[in-house]
């Protein structure tokens, strides 16, 4: 059944969907078809980075792949929800169209049909998972993959048959390295290491494990005082929209993780250091693709599948519309590329939906026309890209917290909390006079046409980004 699937699926990819070069089942791999190493975080916003210009954390790794590629310092999540952005970063849909979050029905099949890795398999790529999952496909359609290792945070720390504690940023590596190194040479691959980290340990509250640390990084960032969130001030949570004030998902964490001073401190090192472990963890996987002959050829992605709030507003987690839920970083390094186009920072919006494109892409196929979002390759290869986005969607759709929809652009955000009681809620900020989202203007005249161009696009994502169809079970 399985291999009657992907003959179907790459039939139907070399006779409808259009490739830029002719798919076979098994095809002979050339040295344009460059391997990809997929590197995804959890509960990591875009500043958190050395190279972002984060004071504290050390990423020496992560800011070497961003001096050598391109770093996009305007890229969100379609989603601030781990299941439904994993969703998207597979299918290239927005969580409307593939319709999953926790607690619905699975992504419907054709849209496991033609997830990126699908694809790339069908184009005789060998394709490796690690790590967090995270989602799930209607049963017969889920991702074929030709080695995967599911590792989740619960716990960490996880007993060896030997009985020693490895964790689980440290069996992601393992994986990956295991992967590569068992690679055929002619064979090009995508391996997608999917670590559980910086996720807090949500059934362990108590401070210094709540966030697990890698053993390599016990003591550091002991001895610095870890300055106070940057929307401290009281009066960004006193401006939150009334039914956030009290929420109880992201209040309620807020007092498992910050509200102390001293579970601030010792969290926020905890959670320094299991950056810093991912970033070590990236330097062995990133020794073996040296070793193996293969840096030359491999496209190396880093992001995360939503942003994070550490205390800002008086909140935790993630879910909202602000920025620091919504903003990931994003570096893709393409050893190919001419040197004048790398270590370059660009500010295009670019959101998480444009991933699967991206990869597809890269493997030398042309993505599907119901992808939404749109490959990235050309500011990679340092390309001038004409006519791209001024506008993007997010959105959020969860039982445990308010659904809202959103859209933003270089200057303005505006937002819509519809199943609220009193009706919508309407949200709109001015990002050029108010980066830090204080002040709601969607009651003001001055600005009531803006709000209208603001509403008017979010009919258009809404219109466009059709909901998704489920087989209907037999009687």
């Amino acid at each position: 059944m399985h291999n009657l699937r992907l003959a179907l699926c790459t039939l139907t990819l070399a006779m409808t969907l259009g490739t830029a070069h002719s798919i076979t089942a098994k095809p002979e791999s050339t040295p344009s078809q460059p391997n990809i190493l997929f590197f995804l975080t959890d509960d990591q916003r875009n500043d958190t980075l050395g190279c972002a210009g984060h004071p504290i954390v050390k990423t020496p790794t992560i800011d070497k792949l961003a001096a050598q590629g391109v770093r996009f310092s305007n890229s969100f999540c379609e989603a601030p929800i781990c299941a439904s952005s994993r969703a998207t970063l597979f299918t290239g849909l927005s969580r409307r169209t593939h319709g999953f979050n926790f607690g619905t029905p699975p992504v419907p099949g054709k849209y496991g049909d033609t997830s990126y890795p699908m694809l790339l398999k069908a184009a005789g790529y060998r394709i490796g998972f690690a790590g967090k999952y995270g989602m799930r496909f209607e049963k017969g359609h889920d991702i074929q993959w030709d080695a995967k290792t599911p590792l989740r945070g619960h716990p960490y720390l996880k007993k060896q048959k030997d009985g020693s504690l490895r964790h689980e940023t440290e069996l992601c590596g393992d994986a990956a390295i295991s992967f590569i190194e068992s690679n055929p040479a002619d064979t090009p691959f995508c391996m997608v290491v999917a670590f559980n980290a910086s996720h807090a340990a949500d059934d362990d509250h108590r401070p210094g494990h709540h966030f697990q640390w890698m053993a390599s990084t016990d003591g550091m960032y002991e001895d610095i005082d870890i300055y106070r969130p940057h929307l401290d001030d009281p009066k960004y949570r006193e401006a939150l929209p009334p039914f956030l004030m009290e929420d109880g998902l992201s209040r309620g964490r807020y007092f498992w993780r910050w509200d102390t001073n001293e579970k601030y401190q010792t969290n926020m090192r905890a959670y320094f250091r299991m950056l810093t472990g991912i970033d070590l963890t990236i330097a062995r996987v990133l020794k073996t693709l040296k070793d193996k002959g293969q840096a030359d050829n491999t496209i190396i992605i880093y992001s995360a599948d939503n942003g994070y709030l550490m205390g800002d507003r008086g909140m935790a987690g993630k879910w909202n519309h602000y920025e620091q839920s919504l903003r990931v970083p994003l570096i893709i390094h393409d050893p190919r590329s001419k040197k004048s186009s790398r270590g370059k920072t660009l500010d295009e919006l670019v959101s998480n939906i444009d991933i699967a494109a991206t990869i597809v892409d890269a493997a030398g196929i042309t993505p599907p026309n119901h992808y939404q979002g749109a490959s990235l390759m050309s500011f990679v290869a340092g390309k001038k890209v004409r006519d791209w986005r001024t506008d993007i969607f997010t959105e959020h759709a969860f039982s445990r917290y308010p659904d809202w929809d959103a859209v933003r652009n270089d200057r303005y955000k505006y937002a819509e909390y519809y199943d609220e009681k009193d009706g919508p809620y309407e949200i709109l900020f001015d990002l050029k006079k108010d980066p830090t989202e204080l002040t709601n203007l969607a009651a003001n005249p001055e600005y009531a046409r803006v709000l209208d161009a603001m509403k008017s696009r979010m009919t258009d994502f809404r219109k466009n980004y059709q909901k998704p169809v489920y087989k209907k079970k037999a009687k």
